[in-house]
């Protein structure tokens, strides 16, 4: 990164909101929340699932998201049986009890560096307390180097609706300048996948601004 780089980048900082905002994320607002759950809802707002996936190939240089690389099948596994185990405890509270689900949406960190087992594990353990089977849309965030044939057809048999592709960039240069995990090769070879297997959505995530990344080589 050159000193004129970095005397752009460095100026203020980045942050991602989200709500509730992490200065609520303390022990003395759980009862706050147990409250909550435990209020009769309004049942005509819809209702969603964000189901976290903390776990990636690699880290990339831009990545500032808490996520764990190189975790082997029991570490995955473990926090499968531990998301699972808590969506159940949330779904028997009243206000989420018996409520369909409008949408999910599967994020990360990369979902799809589950294996097809794991994957169609943690579906069939959601499935005893929530069911997505009418929801408008379930969204699932891949990383193509993840994805094989194999993979993209389980992610069609468990109901995801929406791929979020997260090519980022087409220029080789450029992605392994900025520490991605993928090579275009495997993007192109993963539409394929996702094409052949007749996904009704597919969101192609690129980002704006990469290191290297200039007028000319982003159109």
């Amino acid at each position: 990164m050159t000193l004129e780089i970095a005397a752009t980048t460095e100026v203020g900082s980045y942050f991602i909101s989200n709500y509730p905002p992490f200065s609520l994320w303390t022990r003395e607002n759980v009862p706050e929340i147990r409250t909550a759950l435990a209020a009769e809802p309004d049942r005509s707002v819809p209702m969603g699932l964000y189901l976290h996936i903390p776990f990636c190939r690699k880290r990339c240089k831009f990545c500032y998201f808490r996520v764990y690389t190189n975790q082997n099948a029991n570490a995955i596994a473990r926090y499968a049986e531990a998301l699972a185990k808590e969506v159940e405890i949330v779904s028997r509270e009243r206000g989420v009890n018996g409520r369909e689900l409008k949408f999910v949406y599967f994020g990360g960190g990369t979902p799809s560096y589950l294996s097809s087992k794991q994957l169609r594990f943690l579906r069939d353990e959601l499935s005893r307390s929530v069911s997505w089977d009418h929801a408008d849309e379930v969204t699932f965030e891949c990383e193509p180097g993840t994805l094989s044939q194999e993979k993209v057809q389980t992610l069609k048999e468990i109901g995801v609706t929406r791929i979020s592709l997260g090519v980022e960039n087409f220029n080789d240069a450029i992605l392994e300048e900025n520490g991605r995990a993928h090579l275009s090769p495997e993007i192109f070879k993963a539409y394929d996948w996702i094409q052949q297997a007749g996904f009704p959505q597919v969101n192609i995530d690129l980002i704006a601004g990469m290191v290297g990344e200039t007028d000319e080589n982003w159109t």
